[in-house]
């Protein structure tokens, strides 16, 4: 998506409701039977990359230690990937943002963005207690870091935790939080693990600690209620069926105090997951009539205003999304990803309504997709950005900016692992898309057939379908007739927006690994162009300096006119 949707669809309450117990409120009450203590819920977010699975890996050995500490005190331990995470799965979204406890490992500096922006929003769901894990290896980015959780701490009502550890050479786990402590971690040799005991504490202990430190009570509440009810409608119906058990549901909230962010954005996931862009849209603009309601105003809800505002495409939706966008990142200050990529996404369906002629809004949403991926380069964002870069005219063979983009996809899709391993439609398209950009026709018909067989929903597909027709439509894909009288698939760029125009052609699968297979051609070094008398889909190149003219055929009549 943008995200895309997804975490692209996604981000950033009142009070509670009538019924919330008194001890959440910090109010003193007449003594009454002590409420029944539940688990606490700590969610850890998983990085999607294979090494971080691996037993060895060092995020592994942190995921244990953190294991045990919750097992020593009966607390619930769930895990979700970053990648379901960022691309804003619904129940991921739901877990992380309702569980009492967020672990995040931000030693992969890439996904910090992201993690602080989903932080952000759990801290407007009044869900204070966060933890950011660093495995440290830099003292510079660990100090940048501990500065940034201590003016959270200092600025907001979270409860941030910073926990930087280190894995000695006898491989314990050990969290060394003062100056001094990674000081001495920095020299540290096999035998100086007994000098470290008193300088730094073994991670399993700093957990435990952490969570003796956090209470929490269970008490039932309308708000909770309205929760698990929303939650059980999705699980329960699709479609037409969950839109009207919604309109139920919102027939309850008769007052402004049941309307907290964390039930309103569950009403927008809900809504977002059957394409019901129209009750998105309707639900914010009446919060924004509400005198007493400020919800309409958080940076979460305005990103899926805008969000379902360019999907519903009514008359001016558009131009309102963008409005909305650009006020959001404008007023900012750690603005995420996706929000870059929304902007694009906008920018590039305005481009796409104006049958690919307006290049101004073409070349709008690529600098607001190349903000996006240089802040935190992920498939989705380079994807859409070497779609539209391939539509202005480039191409890998002579684009530098093209290359890096595609060695960057290469290395995301790698993480992921092999085709046969991936059971998610998401990871399959953009396998497929990756493999259309590359001209790897192969392995893009593998990919295809194992989407086919995961049975994708219509606006995913529609997406794929989309991209792979911008890249057919700017990448042409053509028959040129060799001298040795055999027909080479080819691709032919046209790139008029350069400095000197020029023509690109290259041979889709060389025939053999001898010989020339690429040809760039300025358009000064181009004799003519005459159509055949006897195949109107058939045109003559003539070029200076070039031994061998070109025979080409495209698909239809037309693409040759053109």
């Amino acid at each position: 998506m943008d995200q895309g949707q997804g975490a692209q669809v996604a981000d950033m309450v009142g009070e509670h409701a009538a019924g919330v117990c008194a001890s959440e409120r910090g109010e003193v009450s007449s003594p009454s039977p002590p409420a029944k203590q539940r688990s606490l819920r700590v969610l850890y977010v998983l990085n999607d990359g294979l090494k971080s699975v691996m037993a060895s890996s060092p995020e592994s050995g942190a995921l244990q230690c953190l294991q045990r500490a919750c097992d020593s005190e009966s607390a619930l331990l769930t895990t979700v990937t970053f990648g379901r995470l960022d691309f804003g799965e619904t129940a991921v979204l739901d877990s992380f943002y309702d569980a009492d406890i967020a672990v995040v490992d931000m030693s992969d500096v890439f996904r910090q963005p992201s993690l602080f922006y989903h932080l952000g929003v759990r801290e407007s769901f009044d869900m204070a207690n966060n933890v950011i894990l660093y495995h440290d290896t830099d003292p510079d980015t660990a100090q940048s870091l501990k500065d940034m959780v201590a003016q959270k701490n200092t600025a907001s009502s979270g409860n941030y935790y910073f926990i930087p550890y280190i894995v000695t050479p006898n491989h314990e786990y050990m969290c060394c939080e003062s100056d001094a402590q990674r000081r001495a971690s920095e020299y540290m040799q096999p035998s100086w693990d007994n000098l470290l005991g008193p300088l730094c504490v073994p991670l399993t202990d700093r957990f435990t600690s952490l969570l003796k430190d956090i209470h929490v009570t269970s008490c039932a509440s309308f708000k909770d209620t309205l929760l698990n009810d929303i939650r059980k409608a999705r699980e329960k119906y699709q479609g037409e069926e969950l839109a009207k058990e919604l309109a139920r549901i919102k027939l309850r909230m008769d007052n402004t105090e049941v309307l907290t962010q964390d039930i309103v954005m569950n009403l927008l996931f809900s809504y977002r997951d059957i394409q019901d862009y129209d009750a998105m849209v309707k639900l914010v603009e009446t919060l924004e009539t509400l005198p007493t309601c400020d919800l309409a105003t958080q940076p979460m809800i305005q990103f899926h205003y805008a969000f379902a505002l360019n999907r519903r495409n009514s008359p001016g939706d558009r131009e309102q999304a963008l409005r909305v966008m650009l006020q959001v990142l404008q007023t900012s200050e750690h603005p995420a990803p996706d929000m870059f990529c929304l902007c694009g996404r906008i920018y590039k369906d305005i481009f796409l309504d104006s049958d690919c002629k307006d290049t101004v809004n073409r070349d709008n949403a690529i600098q607001w997709y190349r903000k996006g991926f240089e802040l935190q380069p992920t498939l989705y964002s380079g994807i859409n950005l070497a779609v539209l870069l391939i539509v202005a005219g480039q191409q890998f063979e002579s684009s530098i900016e093209l290359r890096k983009i595609g060695v960057r996809l290469n290395s995301l899709l790698g993480r992921k692992g092999s085709l046969e391993k991936m059971n998610n439609y998401w990871d399959v398209g953009q396998f497929f898309t990756v493999s259309m950009l590359a001209s790897d026709i192969p392995k893009a018909t593998q990919a295809a057939e194992k989407l086919f067989k995961l049975k994708p929903p219509l606006w995913y597909l529609r997406s794929v379908v989309q991209n792979l027709q911008l890249i057919q439509r700017f990448k042409k894909q053509v028959l040129i007739l060799e001298p040795t009288k055999i027909y080479q698939p080819s691709y032919v760029s046209i790139n008029n927006e350069a400095e000197e125009k020029h023509v690109s052609i290259w041979h889709v699968s060389p025939v053999e690994s001898k010989g020339i297979h690429e040809w760039n051609f300025t358009a000064t070094s181009i004799k003519g162009i005459s159509i055949s008398k006897f195949d109107e889909r058939c045109c003559f190149l003539y070029v200076h300096d070039n031994s061998d003219d070109f025979q080409i055929y495209f698909s239809t009549e037309e693409q040759c006119g053109r």
